[in-house]
């Protein structure tokens, strides 16, 4: 089972042995909210997301085309990139440090479930578990 870290104030991520991912209880972040667990994964050029309720979105690209060898990903939702990344475990590390929880979440309202028979196994694949703290009553939720 994929090992969730709570968070403080921004995003943090383990890497996690390959698993299959089931509902882990929800951290306590810094100010006593629950941190969502979410799980990202690499599978077959692609990156996806689980949250608790195992709905699992896809989120964008992840190519290893690099002219030497590295990982680069393109987010479909935000159009955020990346790239250098020596693999694939280190492409979804970048996307968990900098993804919010409000864009992650709205991921899995916006987005199709793949739960359904063209699901990917995603047993043996690169993952990553992280915990995202939801923002709480009087936060802004808009940078300006």
């Amino acid at each position: 089972m994929p090992d969730s870290i709570p968070l403080s104030s921004a995003p943090v991520a383990a890497p996690v042995a390959p698993a299959v991912p089931t509902a882990p209880a929800a951290p306590v972040a810094a100010a006593g909210r629950a941190a969502a667990p979410f799980v990202l994964y690499a599978v077959r050029g692609r990156v996806y997301a689980s949250n608790v309720k195992n709905k699992l979105v896809d989120l964008g690209r992840l190519s290893h085309d690099g002219a030497d060898g590295t990982y680069a990903y393109l987010l479909d939702g935000d159009k955020a990139t990346g790239s250098g990344f020596a693999d694939a475990q280190a492409a979804l590390a970048h996307i968990a440090q900098t993804t919010t929880f409000l864009f992650l979440d709205g991921q899995f309202t916006a987005l199709e479930d793949l739960g359904g028979a063209d699901r990917p196994d995603i047993a043996d694949v690169p993952q990553l578990s992280v915990a995202l703290e939801r923002p709480g009553r009087g936060d802004t939720a808009v940078s300006r």
